[in-house]
Formats: C-alpha cells, structure tokens, sequence
C-alpha cells in the first residue's frame, strides 16, 4: 500500500492546483490566492479525467455550495477515485465550518478535508 501524502499546511507548499467550479468564483476568490502554485480550473464532471492525469493535483479547491454542487459531492467523487491528497474549500461565511469538516471526514474516512483560513492565504 503506497504511503499517504504529508497534509497540505499551506498552499505555497503545494506544485499542482485544481479549481473545482465556475472560474467566475475562482476570480473572485484569486485575490485570496497566492501566484503559486498555477491553478487550473475544471467543472466537477471533468474531475475524474484530473484524477487520473499521471500529474494529478496536490490539492482541490472549491466553495462549500455552488449552483450544482456542494463540497460533500465533490468529497465523495474524490473518496471513490481514492485520491490521496488535499480537499479544500474556500471559507465562504460558514456559520459552523468545523461542523462541515467533521461531516465530511466522518463520511469519507481517510480524505484531507478542511476549509482554507486566512492563514494559509498569506
């Protein structure tokens, strides 16, 4: 069984970047993001193709809830293509952020879910 991946702790730590929705959203939000590492951007029904890409990304990146998914559809397309790395969503005025992780991690054991904090924006 191949090793897990150290947790993503910053986003400068990472190579490979995958923005999971409309890139209206993700201009929104690139002022929160730093120039590295490049983002690339897909709609949630080319996410598999990402997946299976020999340079898969390091980390995806989406809001909790968008027109046509939330964070727990994207969650659970990347648990059953047994990705191995970082599952993050923008923090995007949540009432209780720490309640939607624990749903997530409780519902797909195993995968690196969280929300991004300012912290790991600068």
């Amino acid at each position: 069984m191949a090793s897990r991946p150290a947790p993503v702790t910053h986003l400068n730590d990472v190579r490979a970047c995958l923005f999971v929705g409309d890139p209206v959203y993700l201009h929104l939000a690139q002022a929160r993001l730093p120039s590295k590492p490049p983002v690339k951007i897909c709609q949630i029904f080319d996410v598999p193709r990402y997946l299976l890409n020999r340079r898969h990304p390091d980390i995806v990146l989406s809001l909790a809830m968008t027109p046509l998914f939330d964070c727990m559809d994207l969650a659970e397309l990347l648990y059953l293509h047994n990705f191995q790395n970082a599952q993050r969503i923008f923090d995007t005025n949540l009432p209780n952020p720490e309640l939607v992780c624990r749903e997530v991690r409780a519902t797909f054991p195993g995968l690196d879910f969280g929300v991004l904090s300012p912290a790991d924006l600068s």
